[in-house]
């Protein structure tokens, strides 16, 4: 374990095995394997080997190449999974974007999500705009977003590929949903735009919907009028 200095705030890079008690940093590199015992608050978080966190993680900036475990609550600015990072409290992030898989015991609260991945949100996933591109199984108990869009994944250049994965929702209450390959109890937004591979209980709606042939919905209420 290596620690520097830059305006009073040190920075921490682990590249064996080490323990660290927490504290404030600059710069958070874990090449090897770390165990963070405290509350640990940083300008830029990279895990590369194996991190586990025991209290609050908080950067302006994380990015997650390797595992990262956080026993209890995060708050990120900036956060970038490309590995696997699990969140057995609350993730709090402005701006979220996912190629690996991600796994939240609590609630999940964004301003921007661009989701790539695997990711299970055992409570609220909620973010102003949200963007899922089924590379795959997406899960949330409850989803409150602004707009949410839901794509099959595509080739680099424009055929969409065969093998994807989909989105099991309890609720999702939204002010406008795109949906494909979503499965749901019930759809509550604005407008609703049903694609191919959809399974929904109940929607409802107030300005919009439409639905694809293949869609499969239970009920729809057009502002409280059953259809």
């Amino acid at each position: 374990m290596q620690s520097g200095s830059k305006l009073d705030k040190p920075h921490l890079t682990v590249m064996g095995e080490s323990t660290s008690a927490g504290g404030e940093f600059g710069r958070v590199r874990i090449l090897g394997q770390a165990v963070v015992q405290g509350r640990l608050v940083c300008e830029r978080l990279r895990v590369m080997g194996e991190m586990e966190a025991n209290g609050d993680v908080s950067a302006d900036e994380a990015s997650i190449m390797g595992q990262m475990t956080c026993r209890a609550n995060l708050l990120i600015s900036r956060l970038d999974v490309k590995g696997m990072l699990v969140c057995d409290g609350h993730l709090s992030v402005g701006e979220l974007k996912t190629a690996g898989e991600v796994k939240v015991r609590g609630n999940c609260e964004a301003d921007r999500a661009l989701i790539r991945g695997a990711m299970t949100v055992d409570g609220l996933f909620s973010a102003d705009e949200a963007r899922i591109r089924l590379h795959g199984d997406c899960r949330a108990r409850e989803m409150g977003m602004g707009r949410l869009a839901v794509e099959l994944p595509r080739y680099p250049w424009g055929a969409e590929m065969r093998r994807h994965g989909t989105l099991e929702v309890d609720v999702i209450e939204a002010d406008e949903v795109h949906l494909v390959h979503t499965k749901a109890r019930v759809v509550r937004a604005k407008v609703v735009r049903l694609g191919p591979g959809c399974a929904i209980e109940c929607v409802e709606y107030s300005d919009a919907y439409e639905a694809h042939p293949s869609a499969r919905v239970g009920r729809v209420t057009a502002a409280g009028v059953a259809e």
